[in-house]
């Protein structure tokens, strides 16, 4: 499916002096409680393909390390470039529902003070995409935190007003609330002109592609995850999961419906571990196996992991963090790396044959205020965390963050 995109502004130019190389390692992982429960058996249920995720397919072309430091942005945008932005997990606890209740002063549920602080930032991009973990009732019916999550229809009113384009929806709780949730989910997004991707409500959609339209360029995304938290599939297409093989044949299907950049979103990892997982790694050189495949964008883990640039140009981002979520907190850790995201913003433009490239890959390190459940600039100690993590593979990204 394609759809015209609006007339964006181009991302404007950020003017930053060049950020400190960070010599501390990653933050050591506390053992905290996640979406999939605390001390669950499922705590790390995405470090393994098991049989709903087999692994198959050449190896990519190894990764190269490059500067290990982030750089700042050189020289004037190609006036073809298009801007991307991309988040984290929208993951909306029984606490941060109870706040967005208060935040509507008991007329249902207000998210808008949790992302104005970003708003401008995802606006600004020529296309934004979130990625939205767990159901959304189009009602406010049935509404849930941990271990099903179902989130108020207000959540994707205020992803539309902060700017978002389209949002991924395959993740381990996509199917929290079988068919009926998967629909509800998709019908919200739909009331409210978001483009969705990763989960279906009949087979027929399930086989469909979905291209994006902006400033003339068409844009590919697939989505899928590593499975549904060992939950019984409603149906084989309710969700998709990860098989590298299918989705090297997906991303070429894709490539010759038109599309002239690929992008591969995957809910993957394990939770709270900064380093991607052999599992991770194996994934995505199979994936990159497929030339189609321009981006991987990565998602799960609920902290910030690493982004790579691989020797032919393609880019991995292994794990946006958490953008709205407020997980648990554990005395004496107030402030656990589960509340430090980032924003991604990649810009991608034709090559010297023609074809579009990641050409920049930005970033801007955010932190969750809690108890406001605020999204805000992260502070200095969320900020070394996430440049630590994000820049620990080398790769040559460039502090976007507005000065």
């Amino acid at each position: 499916m394609t759809s015209p995109r609006r007339p964006g502004a181009q991302a404007r130019a950020v003017a930053a002096a060049a950020a400190r190389a960070v010599a501390a390692a990653v933050a050591t992982v506390f053992a905290l409680a996640s979406c999939t429960g605390t001390g669950g058996p499922l705590a790390a249920s995405g470090d393994g393909p098991g049989p709903s995720a087999p692994v198959s397919g050449r190896t990519a072309t190894a990764p190269r390390s490059s500067a290990p430091a982030p750089s700042t942005r050189l020289g004037a945008p190609d006036p073809r470039s298009v801007t991307l932005v991309f988040t984290g997990d929208m993951l909306v606890s029984d606490e941060l529902r109870a706040q967005a209740a208060r935040y509507a002063g008991g007329r249902g549920f207000d998210f808008e003070p949790m992302l104005r602080r970003m708003a401008p930032i995802i606006r600004a991009a020529d296309w934004a995409v979130c990625h939205q973990e767990t159901a959304i009732s189009p009602d406010d019916t049935l509404l849930a935190g941990w271990p099903s999550f179902s989130a108020p229809y207000q959540l994707a009113e205020a992803e539309k007003a902060a700017g978002y384009d389209a949002c991924t929806t395959a993740s381990n709780h996509t199917v929290d609330h079988s068919t009926a949730g998967v629909r509800g989910t998709l019908d919200t997004f739909d009331r409210f002109g978001i483009r969705h991707v990763g989960s279906a409500r009949t087979e027929a959609e399930s086989r469909e592609l979905t291209i994006y339209r902006v400033r003339g360029l068409r844009i590919g995304h697939l989505s899928y995850t590593y499975g549904v938290n060992g939950g019984v599939m409603p149906t084989p297409w309710a969700v998709n999961i990860i098989d590298p093989a299918r989705i090297r044949a997906d991303a070429h299907r894709i490539r010759q419906a038109g599309a002239q950049f690929v992008m591969v979103s995957l809910h993957f990892g394990t939770e709270q571990d900064q380093t991607p997982s052999p599992y991770q790694r194996r994934v995505v050189a199979a994936v990159l196996a497929a030339p189609d495949v321009d981006l991987v964008i990565g998602h799960h883990a609920h902290v910030v992991q690493p982004i790579q640039r691989w020797r032919d140009g393609r880019w991995v981002i292994y794990g946006l963090g958490n953008f709205l979520a407020q997980q648990t907190v554990h005395p004496p850790k107030l402030t656990p790396p589960h509340r430090d995201g980032v924003i991604v913003r990649v810009t991608i433009a034709p090559g010297p044959l023609g074809r579009y490239t990641v050409q920049q890959v930005g970033y801007i390190p955010t932190y969750v205020d809690a108890p406001r459940d605020v999204i805000q600039f992260a502070p200095p100690f969320s900020r070394a965390r996430t440049v630590a993590a994000l820049t620990a593979l080398g790769a040559p990204v460039v502090d976007d963050t507005p000065r």
